[in-house]
């Protein structure tokens, strides 16, 4: 048996090879396959109830009212994507995938797989959008839509992964009072860099819908009183200031060049003469070696904004314009392919 499963594996690896498969299939119906069965695992329940412990596939779905039949298909699907183990007849919760995958872990994702139903309904506008270059507004939800709910969490739970990582490379000045935090959402990078530096204050200027979940994320966490949200469109809301630091955090991609251009203009105004501009932000190679999720990601940012994943010397061309000049660059190890930029006026 073992034997045999290995003779199939080496077929396939030859068949690929010769190109004698097809495959495309690949990425389409096996990519489409594990994404769902993913996010099938949060939305019914499945990881919540197996980090309490293992059980059988009738125990699990008797307890999430789900069809026996279904649950055990789901489970052996979760196996295959290897965040579920079987021991048995019982299944059970991944170590390697419970910090993830566990409500209770401090770095649990769920709200950001969750999310994911929405950017699936989002990408089923890929043709139209390439088609006609209109994207899909995903800033546009009326304040109350809940959609924004699912959003900004999803966001907050990768934040909550970095910001101790990425308030540690920001360097203030002793003293420093005032903090300005554009497109922040969730203020949780703020929030890290408020409790760093004793006396410190944010604000936090987003859209309404935005800026509503973040400040009941804020709340939540007992960190009104250094984290505000003001409701506005960064790019025409009056900033005021001296600030002693600004954060534009993932905002770039979904701006023009000259939308950024005139933003960082205004940051530039706003922020004291000593003041630190940082930037965070995924940044695509000039020219990619070799195929890479870079593009994938620059489609993903055309389909929602019409803007564009930039390269490095883009976005110094963009600070240049701007006044600022370039202190240091720094990746950032517990966000995948983003990009800490600290800047200053000139």
């Amino acid at each position: 048996m073992r034997l045999g499963f290995r003779a199939d594996n080496l077929l396939e690896r030859v068949a690929n090879w010769f190109n004698l498969a097809p495959m495309p299939i690949a990425h389409v119906f096996f990519g489409m396959m594990s994404s769902r069965t993913m996010m099938a695992g949060v939305r019914l329940g499945v990881y919540a109830a197996l980090a309490e412990g293992p059980a059988t596939a009738e125990a699990l779905a008797e307890r999430l009212k789900l069809s026996p039949e279904g649950t055990r298909a789901l489970l052996e699907g979760l196996v295959s994507c290897e965040v579920v183990k079987r021991k048995r007849d019982r299944y059970l919760l991944d170590e390697r995938a419970r910090r993830w995958l566990d409500p209770r872990s401090p770095q649990y994702i769920g709200g950001f797989i969750e999310f994911n139903y929405a950017q699936w309904s989002w990408w089923s506008e890929l043709e139209e959008t390439v088609r006609t270059g209109k994207p899909v507004d995903i800033h546009d939800f009326a304040p109350d839509d809940p959609r924004w709910k699912d959003y900004i969490h999803a966001m907050h739970q990768l934040a909550r992964l970095a910001a101790p990582e990425v308030a540690s490379a920001i360097p203030l000045p002793r003293g420093a009072k005032h903090l300005l935090d554009l497109g922040g959402a969730h203020g949780w990078f703020s929030a890290e860099l408020c409790q760093k530096h004793r006396g410190l204050k944010a604000t936090v200027v987003d859209l309404e819908g935005s800026a509503r979940v973040g400040r009941e994320i804020i709340a939540a966490a007992g960190l009104s009183h250094v984290v505000t949200h003001r409701e506005g469109d960064i790019l025409t809301a009056e900033l005021g200031g001296p600030y002693d630091a600004a954060l534009l955090f993932q905002v770039v991609h979904h701006l023009s060049p000259a939308q950024n251009v005139a933003l960082l203009r205004r940051v530039r105004t706003a922020l004291g003469p000593k003041g630190t501009l940082a930037v965070l932000e995924y940044l695509r190679e000039e020219v990619e070696a070799e195929p890479s999720a870079s593009a994938l990601i620059g489609l993903h940012y055309f389909l929602t904004s019409k803007a564009a994943a930039y390269t490095p010397a883009e976005v110094e061309g963009f600070l240049d314009d701007a006044g600022f000049k370039i202190t240091k660059t720094q990746p950032i190890r517990r966000l995948p392919l983003q990009t800490l930029i600290l800047a200053q006026p000139e």
